[in-house]
């Protein structure tokens, strides 16, 4: 027994090992070793699809007869139209394609089960071109998707 009620035993921590990865032959960090290679696998993705991009903004400005410093400044165009809508109209849309892909139904089957809920097709049709989103249609759309009202009226007024 310790004289000041400590743990007489040693004891060792729970140590978990780290494996190096290396950017360009320096070291970059660290990472699990259980998620080293997926992590490693999208990061080589990211650097081709980056070559990639870039390598297509660099002929579609040679073709159209551009200057090669504009490079950079299309690809940032093309990056930024390719982003998913995080607020407005075209994120509830993005939310709306995402449920139809989960109930695995076609245009046509969405629409009309769209339309149960009290969203007709020329509603959401307009949604998916972007138009206004009226607050009548909110709760509506909140039980098509299985989120709150509140959720969906934050989203869409870019209140995140």
């Amino acid at each position: 027994m310790s004289l000041r009620n400590e743990p007489t035993d040693w004891q060792l921590g729970v140590h978990e090992s780290y494996i190096p990865v290396y950017f360009k032959g320096a070291v970059a960090g660290f990472f699990k070793k259980e998620y080293s290679d997926t992590i490693i696998k999208q990061l080589n993705e990211d650097e081709l699809l980056k070559k990639a991009l870039t390598t297509a903004c660099t002929d579609l400005i040679r073709q159209s007869g551009g200057d090669a410093s504009q490079v950079k400044e299309l690809m940032k165009k093309y990056l930024k139209t390719s982003e998913l809508p995080k607020s407005g109209t075209f994120a509830i849309a993005r939310f709306l394609r995402e449920r139809q892909q989960e109930l695995d139904l076609g245009d046509k089957e969405f629409a009309k089960f769209c339309d149960t809920f009290k969203v007709s097709p020329v509603e959401l049709n307009n949604i998916y071109a972007g138009d206004k989103i009226e607050d009548a249609l909110m709760a509506p759309l909140a039980r098509i998707l299985g989120k709150s009202k509140d959720e969906l009226l934050k989203v869409r007024d870019g209140h995140l």
